[in-house]
């Protein structure tokens, strides 16, 4: 049966949960509280002893929720303790497309049954949601099924925590595999490295960013000067060792940096930017870094973006070495699961030596 304990300065409520067997606990503040719990939760486990009707003595103790009531409490209970920004603001992105296509007072336990008509064909629950933001809201089905995730965890939250009765989400919701587009990315010729590098109409100035993204592997925003949202993400010239070819590296998703050795190649660019008075080794922000590089993309008649000459350091490692864990190595790639037990223990000898490669694989590439 239902107990009722003390823990450190709160009241523990023990009980099984008559809708999955499995024994739980509720923690409150006052004593005068767990007693009113304790009371309710061995009167509904009696209940169900007896075969008796104990869904409608539950779910008459804890009154249908609102979309917007779970949303609050996962911003209230959850968000509000995470610290990384971009998770906080990614959330709720996700949070408010949801409202887009279902009213914030709805039921949540209804979206589920709810019927619309969307470009003249009738669905329901989580396809409506789907419908609309790829057809009226121009979504690809990789970022609506990326949100439908984000989603599945808030309402699968709010079901643990006893704010709905059943999972209004489940993981068949989502798109099938086949179901979405494959992932495409760019693959690069020997042909169009040595093009882009020997290209007459580019300035040196493009061509030495062009190459500090490719010799370096990084992603755009580690190199990017400006971020006035974010500006922990800015690169600094103190983030440079001159001396010792080596940079201070944001980690993804966290607030801290890490030393990474940097090719002596892309440390004589920042020495040029730095003697002619840069006010930051890369003195623009992210949206001025993409509009280069599409100028630069038109120029060269060849479609990329900051991210695929990231790609471009990693396929010339992996053609060079035929080694995978090489050339994720070499662009400080952890997401990898061939990575995932190596990268870690990766010392700044070896991380020179990857990037020697690199430059030697580049350099007969380019001069071909």
């Amino acid at each position: 049966m239902a107990s009722l304990n003390t823990f450190r300065n709160s009241y523990k409520v023990a009980y099984r949960d008559p809708r999955d067997g499995k024994r739980k606990q509720r923690y409150f503040k006052t004593k005068e509280e767990a007693i009113i719990a304790l009371g309710h939760w061995q009167q509904v486990e009696l209940y169900a002893k007896n075969n008796m009707n104990w869904r409608a003595l539950l779910y008459n103790e804890a009154p249908q929720k609102t979309l917007d009531e779970i949303f609050t409490a996962f911003t209230n209970n959850v968000l509000s303790t995470l610290t990384n920004v971009d998770t906080i603001a990614k959330y709720n992105v996700v949070i408010n497309s949801c409202k887009k296509v279902f009213p914030g007072n709805t039921i949540a336990s209804e979206v589920r049954t709810t019927s619309q008509n969307v470009l003249g064909v009738a669905v329901t629950g989580w396809t409506i949601y789907k419908h609309i933001m790829e057809y009226q809201h121009n979504r690809s089905r990789r970022g609506i099924d990326s949100y439908m995730r984000d989603l599945l965890h808030i309402f699968n939250w709010a079901y643990e925590e006893e704010l709905i009765d059943k999972r209004i989400m489940r993981k068949s919701d989502r798109y099938k595999k086949h179901e979405l587009a494959p992932l495409t990315f760019k693959v690069w010729s020997n042909e169009e490295i040595n093009y882009i590098f020997n290209h007459s109409e580019l300035s040196q100035e493009q061509k030495d960013i062009l190459w500090l993204f490719a010799i370096t592997g990084v992603r755009a925003n580690e190199l990017v000067g400006h971020n006035t949202k974010k500006p922990y993400k800015e690169l600094h010239w103190h983030h440079i060792d001159f001396i010792g070819n080596k940079m201070q590296l944001l980690q993804k998703r966290r607030q801290i940096r890490e030393t990474a050795s940097v090719h002596p190649s892309a440390i004589a660019i920042f020495k040029k930017r730095f003697r002619s008075g840069a006010d930051r080794p890369l003195d623009m922000n992210y949206k001025e870094l993409n509009a280069l590089i599409k100028e630069v993309s038109s120029i060269v008649a060849i479609k990329f973006t900051c991210h695929d000459l990231r790609r471009m350091k990693a396929q010339v490692l992996r053609n060079e070495t035929q080694d995978v864990t090489q050339a994720s190595k070499g662009i400080g790639d952890k997401t990898t699961e061939v990575v995932h037990n190596h990268y870690a223990g990766t010392t700044i000898e070896e991380q020179q030596a990857i990037n020697d490669t690199a430059y030697n694989a580049f350099i007969d590439i380019v001069k071909q």
